[in-house]
Protein backbone atom coordinates (compact mmCIF):
# COMPACT_ATOMS: atom_id res chain seq x y z
CA UNK A 1 0.00 0.00 0.00
CA UNK A 2 1.21 3.40 -0.63
CA UNK A 3 -0.48 7.14 0.05
CA UNK A 4 -0.51 9.81 -2.50
CA UNK A 5 -1.96 12.82 -3.80
CA UNK A 6 -3.69 12.51 -7.20
CA UNK A 7 -2.86 15.76 -9.21
CA UNK A 8 -3.73 14.69 -12.87
CA UNK A 9 -6.24 12.19 -15.10
CA UNK A 10 -4.64 10.01 -17.20
CA UNK A 11 -5.78 8.22 -20.68
CA UNK A 12 -7.02 4.82 -19.91
CA UNK A 13 -9.36 5.45 -16.33
CA UNK A 14 -6.55 5.88 -14.15
CA UNK A 15 -5.69 9.45 -11.79
CA UNK A 16 -1.85 10.17 -11.58
CA UNK A 17 -0.02 10.98 -8.63
CA UNK A 18 3.48 10.29 -7.55
CA UNK A 19 5.97 8.26 -5.22
CA UNK A 20 9.18 7.72 -4.82
CA UNK A 21 10.04 9.56 -7.70
CA UNK A 22 7.64 7.17 -9.72
CA UNK A 23 4.54 7.90 -11.73
CA UNK A 24 1.13 6.06 -9.49
CA UNK A 25 -1.66 5.23 -12.12
CA UNK A 26 -4.42 4.54 -9.81
CA UNK A 27 -8.18 3.41 -10.96
CA UNK A 28 -10.71 4.77 -8.80
CA UNK A 29 -9.42 7.86 -7.95
CA UNK A 30 -10.01 11.61 -8.38
CA UNK A 31 -8.16 14.82 -9.11
CA UNK A 32 -7.06 16.63 -5.93
CA UNK A 33 -8.00 13.31 -3.34
CA UNK A 34 -5.26 11.92 -1.13
CA UNK A 35 -5.81 8.28 -1.48
CA UNK A 36 -4.64 4.80 -0.14
CA UNK A 37 -3.38 2.54 -3.26
CA UNK A 38 -3.47 -1.44 -3.63
CA UNK A 39 -0.03 -1.77 -5.89
CA UNK A 40 -1.28 -3.93 -8.67
CA UNK A 41 1.51 -3.34 -11.11
CA UNK A 42 5.11 -2.60 -10.89
CA UNK A 43 7.89 -0.89 -12.94
CA UNK A 44 10.97 0.51 -12.85
CA UNK A 45 9.42 3.98 -13.81
CA UNK A 46 5.41 3.52 -12.59
CA UNK A 47 3.22 1.64 -10.56
CA UNK A 48 -0.47 0.95 -11.07
CA UNK A 49 -2.92 0.11 -8.15
CA UNK A 50 -6.37 0.81 -7.24
CA UNK A 51 -7.36 3.38 -4.52
CA UNK A 52 -8.88 1.54 -1.53
CA UNK A 53 -9.06 4.46 1.18
CA UNK A 54 -10.09 7.92 0.53
CA UNK A 55 -7.73 9.55 3.19
CA UNK A 56 -8.40 13.38 2.66
CA UNK A 57 -10.00 15.65 0.28
CA UNK A 58 -12.63 13.65 -1.04
CA UNK A 59 -13.45 15.22 -4.56
CA UNK A 60 -17.45 16.30 -4.68
CA UNK A 61 -17.87 14.52 -7.90
CA UNK A 62 -17.18 10.75 -6.11
CA UNK A 63 -20.27 8.73 -5.74
CA UNK A 64 -20.48 5.04 -3.78
CA UNK A 65 -19.83 2.90 -7.03
CA UNK A 66 -23.33 1.32 -7.65
CA UNK A 67 -21.53 -2.49 -8.57
CA UNK A 68 -19.09 -3.23 -6.16
CA UNK A 69 -18.09 -6.14 -7.56
CA UNK A 70 -16.28 -4.29 -10.47
CA UNK A 71 -14.62 -1.61 -7.89
CA UNK A 72 -11.45 -1.35 -6.74
CA UNK A 73 -9.14 -4.51 -6.97
CA UNK A 74 -12.60 -6.24 -8.95
CA UNK A 75 -14.06 -7.09 -12.14
CA UNK A 76 -12.92 -5.35 -15.28
CA UNK A 77 -15.30 -3.17 -17.04
CA UNK A 78 -16.71 -0.28 -14.79
CA UNK A 79 -13.70 1.98 -13.89
CA UNK A 80 -15.48 5.32 -13.82
CA UNK A 81 -18.50 3.54 -11.67
CA UNK A 82 -17.17 5.88 -9.10
CA UNK A 83 -17.86 9.36 -11.07
CA UNK A 84 -21.24 11.42 -10.83
CA UNK A 85 -22.23 10.99 -14.54
CA UNK A 86 -22.16 14.42 -15.34
CA UNK A 87 -18.81 14.91 -14.34
CA UNK A 88 -17.35 12.15 -16.40
CA UNK A 89 -18.08 13.79 -19.68
CA UNK A 90 -15.96 16.34 -18.59
CA UNK A 91 -13.07 13.75 -17.28
CA UNK A 92 -13.51 12.35 -21.00
CA UNK A 93 -13.18 15.86 -22.60
CA UNK A 94 -10.01 16.97 -20.42
CA UNK A 95 -8.64 12.76 -21.46
CA UNK A 96 -9.50 13.98 -25.24
CA UNK A 97 -7.60 17.73 -25.06
CA UNK A 98 -4.61 16.48 -22.98
CA UNK A 99 -4.51 13.33 -25.80
CA UNK A 100 -4.87 15.70 -28.56
CA UNK A 101 -2.24 17.90 -27.29
CA UNK A 102 0.21 15.73 -26.00
CA UNK A 103 0.45 13.62 -28.79
CA UNK A 104 -0.62 15.91 -31.62
CA UNK A 105 1.81 18.41 -30.52
CA UNK A 106 0.77 21.94 -30.15
CA UNK A 107 0.33 22.32 -34.12
CA UNK A 108 -2.38 20.41 -34.45
CA UNK A 109 -4.32 21.98 -31.39
CA UNK A 110 -3.68 25.33 -33.12
CA UNK A 111 -5.41 23.77 -35.92
CA UNK A 112 -8.03 22.69 -34.17
CA UNK A 113 -8.72 26.18 -32.65
CA UNK A 114 -8.08 27.78 -35.85
CA UNK A 115 -10.77 25.92 -37.39
CA UNK A 116 -12.97 26.97 -34.25
CA UNK A 117 -13.33 23.33 -32.90
CA UNK A 118 -13.63 22.68 -29.46
CA UNK A 119 -13.34 19.24 -28.83
CA UNK A 120 -15.65 18.02 -25.95
CA UNK A 121 -17.43 14.82 -24.94
CA UNK A 122 -21.13 14.95 -24.91
CA UNK A 123 -23.13 12.02 -22.90
CA UNK A 124 -26.29 10.63 -24.17
CA UNK A 125 -29.53 12.55 -22.50
CA UNK A 126 -31.04 9.67 -22.31
CA UNK A 127 -28.41 8.25 -19.80
CA UNK A 128 -28.81 10.89 -17.05
CA UNK A 129 -31.47 9.07 -15.36
CA UNK A 130 -29.83 5.67 -14.59
CA UNK A 131 -26.38 7.23 -14.71
CA UNK A 132 -25.10 5.62 -17.35
CA UNK A 133 -26.15 2.11 -16.02
CA UNK A 134 -28.50 -0.40 -17.78
CA UNK A 135 -27.19 0.65 -21.51
CA UNK A 136 -25.61 -1.94 -23.14
CA UNK A 137 -27.01 -4.89 -25.19
CA UNK A 138 -24.32 -7.47 -25.17
CA UNK A 139 -22.56 -8.61 -22.04
CA UNK A 140 -19.84 -11.27 -22.50
CA UNK A 141 -18.97 -13.69 -19.18
CA UNK A 142 -16.97 -16.68 -19.09
CA UNK A 143 -17.96 -20.09 -16.35
CA UNK A 144 -15.98 -20.27 -13.64
CA UNK A 145 -14.57 -23.06 -12.05
CA UNK A 146 -18.30 -23.80 -10.12
CA UNK A 147 -20.03 -22.99 -13.27
CA UNK A 148 -21.14 -19.77 -11.98
CA UNK A 149 -21.21 -16.55 -14.39
CA UNK A 150 -18.13 -14.78 -13.70
CA UNK A 151 -15.90 -12.23 -15.41
CA UNK A 152 -11.92 -11.56 -15.14
CA UNK A 153 -10.54 -9.89 -12.15
CA UNK A 154 -8.87 -6.65 -13.87
CA UNK A 155 -5.53 -7.23 -15.33
CA UNK A 156 -5.37 -10.66 -14.27
CA UNK A 157 -7.12 -14.30 -15.30
CA UNK A 158 -8.57 -14.86 -12.36
CA UNK A 159 -12.50 -15.26 -12.31
CA UNK A 160 -14.63 -13.87 -10.14
CA UNK A 161 -18.43 -14.53 -10.14
CA UNK A 162 -20.88 -11.84 -10.73
CA UNK A 163 -24.78 -11.81 -9.33
CA UNK A 164 -25.58 -9.48 -12.07
CA UNK A 165 -24.28 -6.97 -14.39
CA UNK A 166 -25.90 -3.34 -14.04
CA UNK A 167 -24.27 -2.12 -17.38
CA UNK A 168 -26.52 -4.36 -19.18
CA UNK A 169 -30.45 -3.16 -20.41
CA UNK A 170 -33.10 -4.72 -18.54
CA UNK A 171 -34.22 -7.05 -21.25
CA UNK A 172 -31.12 -8.94 -20.61
CA UNK A 173 -32.52 -10.38 -17.44
CA UNK A 174 -34.94 -11.99 -19.20
CA UNK A 175 -31.87 -14.63 -20.20
CA UNK A 176 -31.98 -15.13 -16.47
CA UNK A 177 -28.40 -15.88 -17.05
CA UNK A 178 -27.63 -15.16 -13.51
CA UNK A 179 -29.86 -18.06 -11.73
CA UNK A 180 -33.40 -19.01 -12.85
CA UNK A 181 -33.88 -21.72 -15.78
CA UNK A 182 -30.30 -21.80 -16.37
CA UNK A 183 -29.08 -22.64 -12.72
CA UNK A 184 -26.74 -25.74 -13.14
CA UNK A 185 -26.67 -25.49 -17.33
CA UNK A 186 -23.04 -24.13 -17.27
CA UNK A 187 -19.72 -25.84 -17.46
CA UNK A 188 -16.59 -24.63 -16.32
CA UNK A 189 -14.53 -22.58 -19.05
CA UNK A 190 -17.68 -21.96 -21.63
CA UNK A 191 -17.72 -18.54 -22.95
CA UNK A 192 -21.48 -16.41 -22.70
CA UNK A 193 -22.32 -13.48 -24.31
CA UNK A 194 -26.35 -12.35 -23.39
CA UNK A 195 -27.59 -10.17 -26.77
CA UNK A 196 -30.46 -8.12 -26.46
CA UNK A 197 -31.28 -6.83 -29.85
CA UNK A 198 -33.66 -3.71 -31.21
CA UNK A 199 -35.62 -5.85 -33.68
CA UNK A 200 -35.61 -9.45 -31.97
CA UNK A 201 -35.77 -11.52 -28.67
CA UNK A 202 -32.69 -11.51 -26.38
CA UNK A 203 -30.30 -15.02 -26.99
CA UNK A 204 -27.46 -16.50 -24.77
CA UNK A 205 -24.28 -17.51 -26.57
CA UNK A 206 -22.59 -20.47 -25.31
CA UNK A 207 -19.61 -21.05 -27.22
CA UNK A 208 -21.32 -20.78 -30.52
CA UNK A 209 -24.58 -22.29 -29.76
CA UNK A 210 -27.74 -19.18 -29.79
CA UNK A 211 -30.40 -20.29 -27.01
CA UNK A 212 -33.45 -18.71 -26.23
CA UNK A 213 -33.76 -21.01 -23.21
CA UNK A 214 -32.17 -24.12 -21.63
CA UNK A 215 -32.84 -27.23 -24.21
CA UNK A 216 -34.50 -24.24 -26.91
CA UNK A 217 -31.99 -23.43 -29.67
CA UNK A 218 -31.97 -20.25 -31.57
CA UNK A 219 -30.70 -19.13 -34.89
CA UNK A 220 -27.28 -17.47 -34.51
CA UNK A 221 -28.70 -14.27 -35.74
CA UNK A 222 -30.37 -11.31 -34.47
CA UNK A 223 -32.30 -8.29 -36.17
CA UNK A 224 -30.84 -4.76 -35.11
CA UNK A 225 -33.58 -1.80 -35.95
CA UNK A 226 -31.96 1.27 -36.19
CA UNK A 227 -34.08 4.59 -36.46
CA UNK A 228 -32.35 7.72 -37.04
CA UNK A 229 -34.64 11.21 -37.70
CA UNK A 230 -37.54 9.73 -39.97
CA UNK A 231 -35.29 7.11 -41.46
CA UNK A 232 -35.35 3.37 -40.65
CA UNK A 233 -32.25 0.75 -41.30
CA UNK A 234 -32.69 -2.96 -40.29
CA UNK A 235 -30.14 -4.94 -40.17
CA UNK A 236 -29.31 -8.92 -39.63
CA UNK A 237 -26.18 -9.82 -37.79
CA UNK A 238 -25.01 -12.48 -35.87
CA UNK A 239 -25.55 -12.98 -32.41
CA UNK A 240 -21.66 -13.62 -31.49
CA UNK A 241 -20.38 -10.55 -34.24
CA UNK A 242 -19.61 -6.93 -33.59
CA UNK A 243 -22.46 -4.47 -32.77
CA UNK A 244 -22.27 -1.47 -30.92
CA UNK A 245 -23.03 -2.35 -27.74
CA UNK A 246 -24.86 0.93 -26.38
CA UNK A 247 -28.66 0.67 -27.20
CA UNK A 248 -28.43 4.09 -29.26
CA UNK A 249 -25.00 3.83 -30.29
CA UNK A 250 -25.96 2.53 -33.51
CA UNK A 251 -28.28 5.77 -34.72
CA UNK A 252 -25.75 8.02 -32.81
CA UNK A 253 -22.89 6.74 -34.85
CA UNK A 254 -24.98 6.78 -38.17
CA UNK A 255 -26.04 10.39 -37.78
CA UNK A 256 -22.38 11.49 -36.44
CA UNK A 257 -21.15 9.99 -39.57
CA UNK A 258 -23.64 11.00 -41.96
CA UNK A 259 -22.93 14.62 -40.79
CA UNK A 260 -19.61 14.50 -41.31
CA UNK A 261 -19.04 12.48 -44.80
CA UNK A 262 -21.81 15.30 -46.43
CA UNK A 263 -22.18 12.30 -49.14
CA UNK A 264 -24.35 13.48 -51.99
CA UNK A 265 -26.62 11.62 -54.64
CA UNK A 266 -23.98 9.93 -56.99
CA UNK A 267 -20.80 10.28 -54.76
CA UNK A 268 -18.71 7.42 -54.62
CA UNK A 269 -18.05 6.39 -51.44
CA UNK A 270 -14.89 4.20 -50.23
CA UNK A 271 -15.68 2.31 -46.44
CA UNK A 272 -12.90 0.89 -44.93
CA UNK A 273 -13.26 -1.28 -41.55
CA UNK A 274 -17.03 -1.51 -42.55
CA UNK A 275 -17.98 -4.40 -40.22
CA UNK A 276 -21.01 -5.90 -40.82
CA UNK A 277 -22.73 -2.61 -42.61
CA UNK A 278 -24.28 -0.54 -39.79
CA UNK A 279 -22.73 2.44 -42.16
CA UNK A 280 -22.66 1.26 -45.04
CA UNK A 281 -26.36 1.05 -45.71
CA UNK A 282 -27.23 4.54 -44.81
CA UNK A 283 -24.60 5.44 -47.11
CA UNK A 284 -25.57 3.09 -50.16
CA UNK A 285 -29.27 5.16 -49.46
CA UNK A 286 -28.11 8.31 -49.46
CA UNK A 287 -25.72 7.93 -52.62
CA UNK A 288 -27.99 5.95 -54.76
CA UNK A 289 -28.32 4.37 -57.90
CA UNK A 290 -25.94 6.69 -59.44
CA UNK A 291 -23.33 6.37 -56.59
CA UNK A 292 -21.17 3.54 -55.30
CA UNK A 293 -19.89 2.13 -51.95
CA UNK A 294 -17.22 0.04 -51.88
CA UNK A 295 -16.56 -1.29 -48.46
CA UNK A 296 -14.00 -3.59 -47.40
CA UNK A 297 -13.83 -5.43 -43.99
CA UNK A 298 -11.18 -8.00 -42.85
CA UNK A 299 -12.93 -10.18 -40.69
CA UNK A 300 -15.30 -12.64 -43.09
CA UNK A 301 -18.47 -13.41 -41.15
CA UNK A 302 -18.85 -9.69 -40.59
CA UNK A 303 -18.26 -9.26 -44.45
CA UNK A 304 -21.11 -12.20 -44.92
CA UNK A 305 -23.55 -9.99 -42.49
CA UNK A 306 -22.94 -7.01 -44.50
CA UNK A 307 -23.95 -8.72 -47.87
CA UNK A 308 -26.78 -9.78 -46.39
CA UNK A 309 -27.51 -6.18 -45.06
CA UNK A 310 -27.17 -4.74 -48.87
CA UNK A 311 -29.05 -7.07 -50.84
CA UNK A 312 -31.47 -4.15 -51.72
CA UNK A 313 -28.25 -2.10 -52.76
CA UNK A 314 -26.65 -3.37 -55.73
CA UNK A 315 -24.36 -0.25 -56.02
CA UNK A 316 -23.31 -0.83 -53.05
CA UNK A 317 -20.42 -3.79 -52.31
CA UNK A 318 -18.47 -5.91 -49.15
CA UNK A 319 -15.38 -8.01 -49.54
CA UNK A 320 -13.34 -9.09 -47.50
CA UNK A 321 -9.65 -7.44 -47.51
CA UNK A 322 -7.20 -6.31 -45.26
CA UNK A 323 -6.38 -2.95 -45.26
CA UNK A 324 -2.79 -2.07 -46.27
CA UNK A 325 -1.03 1.05 -47.26
CA UNK A 326 -0.91 -0.53 -50.92
CA UNK A 327 -5.16 -0.65 -51.31
CA UNK A 328 -5.64 2.76 -49.53
CA UNK A 329 -3.55 4.62 -52.48
CA UNK A 330 -5.76 2.54 -54.72
CA UNK A 331 -8.83 2.91 -53.17
CA UNK A 332 -9.75 6.56 -53.30
CA UNK A 333 -13.60 7.94 -53.53
CA UNK A 334 -15.27 11.11 -53.32
CA UNK A 335 -15.43 10.48 -49.60
CA UNK A 336 -13.22 8.03 -47.79
CA UNK A 337 -14.52 6.55 -44.19
CA UNK A 338 -12.69 4.73 -42.38
CA UNK A 339 -13.95 3.10 -38.88
CA UNK A 340 -10.49 1.20 -37.49
CA UNK A 341 -9.99 -0.83 -34.94
CA UNK A 342 -8.12 0.65 -31.62
CA UNK A 343 -5.00 0.83 -33.11
CA UNK A 344 -6.03 3.55 -35.53
CA UNK A 345 -5.18 3.63 -39.20
CA UNK A 346 -0.99 3.72 -38.40
CA UNK A 347 0.74 6.76 -39.57
CA UNK A 348 1.86 5.52 -42.98
CA UNK A 349 -1.85 4.79 -43.78
CA UNK A 350 -3.14 7.95 -42.32
CA UNK A 351 -0.69 9.76 -44.79
CA UNK A 352 -1.30 7.70 -47.59
CA UNK A 353 -4.80 8.29 -47.50
CA UNK A 354 -4.68 12.34 -47.12
CA UNK A 355 -2.32 12.31 -50.14
CA UNK A 356 -5.60 10.56 -52.45
CA UNK A 357 -7.98 12.68 -54.43
CA UNK A 358 -10.74 11.61 -51.69
CA UNK A 359 -12.90 15.68 -51.65
CA UNK A 360 -13.97 14.04 -47.80
CA UNK A 361 -12.08 11.80 -45.26
CA UNK A 362 -14.18 11.02 -41.69
CA UNK A 363 -12.44 9.60 -39.56
CA UNK A 364 -14.48 7.23 -36.67
CA UNK A 365 -12.05 6.47 -33.84
CA UNK A 366 -12.73 4.73 -30.24
CA UNK A 367 -8.81 5.45 -29.07
CA UNK A 368 -7.46 9.23 -28.53
CA UNK A 369 -4.08 8.29 -28.57
CA UNK A 370 -4.59 6.56 -32.43
CA UNK A 371 -6.57 8.96 -33.31
CA UNK A 372 -4.60 11.83 -32.70
CA UNK A 373 -1.74 10.46 -34.16
CA UNK A 374 -3.66 9.96 -37.13
CA UNK A 375 -5.28 13.44 -37.53
CA UNK A 376 -1.37 14.74 -37.32
CA UNK A 377 -0.59 12.81 -39.81
CA UNK A 378 -3.08 14.01 -42.11
CA UNK A 379 -2.46 17.58 -41.02
CA UNK A 380 0.74 17.57 -41.81
CA UNK A 381 -0.07 15.95 -45.26
CA UNK A 382 -1.81 19.30 -45.93
CA UNK A 383 -5.18 18.14 -44.40
CA UNK A 384 -7.81 20.30 -42.66
CA UNK A 385 -10.37 19.15 -39.97
CA UNK A 386 -13.41 20.57 -40.43
CA UNK A 387 -15.35 18.90 -37.92
CA UNK A 388 -14.81 16.49 -34.57
CA UNK A 389 -18.06 15.45 -32.55
CA UNK A 390 -17.87 13.21 -29.64
CA UNK A 391 -19.99 11.11 -27.71
CA UNK A 392 -19.88 9.01 -24.66
CA UNK A 393 -21.06 5.87 -25.79
CA UNK A 394 -19.40 3.81 -23.05
CA UNK A 395 -20.46 5.69 -19.56
CA UNK A 396 -18.80 4.30 -16.64
CA UNK A 397 -16.00 3.68 -18.50
CA UNK A 398 -12.97 5.51 -19.79
CA UNK A 399 -13.91 4.64 -23.52
CA UNK A 400 -15.79 7.39 -25.99
CA UNK A 401 -16.04 7.41 -29.30
CA UNK A 402 -14.67 9.95 -31.83
CA UNK A 403 -15.54 11.07 -35.60
CA UNK A 404 -13.87 13.63 -37.42
CA UNK A 405 -14.01 15.04 -40.85
CA UNK A 406 -11.01 16.49 -42.82
CA UNK A 407 -11.11 18.01 -46.22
Amino acid sequence: MIDIELTDIAHGGACVGHSDGRAVFARFGLPGERVRVAVTEERSKLLRGDVVEVLDNPSPHRIDHPWPVAGPLGVGGAELGHVEFDYQSEWKTYVLNSTLRRIGGQRLVDHLAESGIQPHVFPFDGDRASGGWHTRTRVELTVDADGFPAMYRNGTRETVAVGHVPLAVTEIDDLEVFGGSWAGQFRPGQRLRAVAPSGSDPVLMIDKNAFWAPLMPAEPYVREDVVVGHNLYSYRVRANGFWQVHREAAAQLIAMVMRAAAVQPGDNVVELYSGAGLLTQPLAIEVGQGGSVQSLEGVRQAVEDARANLREFSWATSRTSAVTAQLVGKEAGDVVIADPPRAGLGQEIATILAGTGANRIVLVSCDPASMARDIRAMVDAGRKVVSMESVDMFPNTHHFEVVTALV
